[in-house]
Formats: structure tokens, C-alpha cells, sequence
């Protein structure tokens, strides 16, 4: 994997706990690298983390191609003196694992992002099953191990329910995600440089762009730049703003090319405010 490291990098920090998709994201940023792998309780704790330590590195996820954008993890980056140095992608695919068969399963155990992305599955399967939410999809596995005699299931990470011992005969289906194409985007962070400068030959650009006022066509006026200057804009986001409500502001990724740097800078000219989140590669690493 093509990863920038920070000078002296010892550690990554992504969300716990151990066996999640984000760990499986940091376990591949890591490699043979970083032995030591950190784990948070909350997304903005690892943009935290990262800004305190200059030789961390921070694993986040900020979209999944079917549930979309991942709120908390934009706006810490937002807000933190953190810088995007890399992109990878995970294919996230679940399991479901019971003491009973499908039709008497009682209750069921799933994290709030895995029950939203598997809504087809459940609603279909275990319509009379009440849901039991946990903190993480690793959480819902230990709480069904507490329940052995109960009429209870779980969904899982699938790799987790084939590589741990107490699941593997216990799964009652593979793949219960809604769409095959699941898949989550993590970005790597590292506390921004005193010296920081965007390096527009990287691939991709993340900006947030915000406006102090609320004027006829301002999102037509910033679309108008990129048009103008042949690139590629791959995600559009709004998001609400954190100084005035009702105001929005807009996470935009593209593609870069030789003009990005003053496509950027004519945005500003406007008086528009463009923050730019990081400049970066898409690391090619099999799902």
C-alpha cells in the first residue's frame, strides 16, 4: 500500500473495539509498518487523538455507498487541525448468527448502521423479532454469547463470524446486507503540518466550503468554477452549519488537475471560505 506516513509514526487510532470494519481498515494501514493499533468509543475522538499526537495516525470512515455520508466523522474534520493523507475502501458484509432457527428467534442484537444497512434482510426474516441495539457490531456479538439459552441472534461482521470459533456453527446467513455493494470509504488522518501545502499532483482533494451570507445562486456560482476549470467534482455533501442555523455548508471532493490550485483560489476571490481537508491518493487495496 502506497501510505503516507508521518516522520516517527508509531500508531494507528480507529474505532473500537478490536474485530470492527474500522479495524480491519486500520489493520490494513498499518501492515507491517505500526504494531501498535489505538481504539476510541466515538468517531471525533480519533480526529482528537491524532491532532494531539503528530505521530499518530488517525482511520476514519466518512461514507458508505448505500447509507451515504458519516456526519460526525466530516464534522471533526472540520473542526480538528487534522489533514487527509489517504483513501481506502472496505466491502461491509454481515452475518447473522442464532441459538434457533430463523422463524423463533425472539430478539436480535445489531448495531444502528448494520440494522439500517440490512433492513431487507430483517424486515423480511425477523419482522416479529424485537431489536435490541449495541455500541458496536462486535458489541452485539458478545451480547449474544451472554444469552446461550435464549431465543436470540446477532448480526455480525461476516469476518468475524468465520473466524471466531464460538460462530462458526451458529450462522444462519451469510451476505444479509441489503446491497452486495456495500461499501465504506475510510480516510487516513495525521495532525496537520506547520508547513502544510496541498500537493494538487495527489489524485483527489477534499474541501469544505462555507459562506457568511445567503445570496441568489452561491452554489451555482461555486459549481461555475470547477466547470470552468475541467474538473471533475466525484461527492457533493451539505451539511448544516455549526455557527448560524439554517446555514449550510458544502463537503466536496474532486478530482485534481492542473488547475486546481486556482480554481480554488478564484472560489476564495469570490468571498467564499474553502478549507482544504487534504490532498491524496486512493490506495489500491483489494476489498
Amino acid at each position: 500500500m502506497n501510505l503516507v506516513y508521518p516522520r516517527n509514526c508509531n500508531k494507528v487510532i480507529t474505532l473500537g473495539p478490536k474485530g470492527t470494519f474500522s479495524n480491519s481498515a486500520a489493520s490494513l494501514v498499518a501492515g507491517d509498518k505500526i504494531s501498535n493499533i489505538e481504539y476510541t468509543t466515538t468517531l471525533p475522538e480519533i480526529t482528537q487523538a491524532v491532532q494531539d499526537d503528530a505521530t499518530a495516525l488517525g482511520v476514519i470512515p466518512i461514507e458508505n455507498s448505500t447509507s451515504g455520508i458519516v456526519g460526525p466523522a466530516q464534522d471533526s474534520l472540520t473542526e480538528l487541525d487534522v489533514v487527509i493523507t489517504n483513501e481506502l475502501r472496505l466491502k461491509v458484509h454481515y452475518s447473522l448468527i442464532s441459538n434457533v432457527p430463523l422463524a423463533e428467534v425472539k430478539q436480535y442484537y445489531s448495531h444502528a448502521v448494520a440494522f439500517n444497512q440490512t433492513g431487507l434482510f430483517t424486515s423480511s426474516n425477523l419482522k416479529h423479532a424485537d431489536v435490541i441495539f449495541s455500541n458496536s457490531n462486535i458489541h452485539s456479538g458478545e451480547m449474544f454469547l451472554e444469552k446461550p439459552e435464549e431465543a436470540v441472534a446477532a448480526i455480525i461482521p461476516q469476518p468475524a463470524a468465520h473466524s471466531r470459533e464460538e460462530y462458526r456453527d451458529i450462522i444462519l446467513a451469510d451476505d444479509i446486507q441489503d446491497y452486495q455493494q456495500n461499501i465504506t470509504r475510510f480516510v487516513v488522518i495525521q495532525k496537520k503540518p506547520a508547513n502544510y501545502f496541498p500537493d494538487f499532483t495527489q489524485e483527489k482533494t477534499s474541501v469544505f466550503i462555507e459562506t457568511d451570507e445567503d445570496r441568489h445562486s452561491i452554489l451555482f456560482e461555486i459549481l461555475r468554477e470547477f466547470h470552468v476549470y475541467g474538473i471533475n467534482i466525484c461527492r457533493l455533501e451539505s451539511r448544516p452549519s455549526r455557527r448560524t442555523p439554517w446555514s449550510y455548508g458544502f463537503f466536496i471532493d474532486f478530482y485534481n488537475n492542473h488547475r486546481s490550485a486556482t480554481c480554488l483560489k478564484d472560489i476564495q476571490n469570490l468571498g467564499i471560505s474553502c478549507e482544504i481537508l487534504g490532498t491524496y491518493n486512493f490506495v489500491s487495496k483489494p476489498f
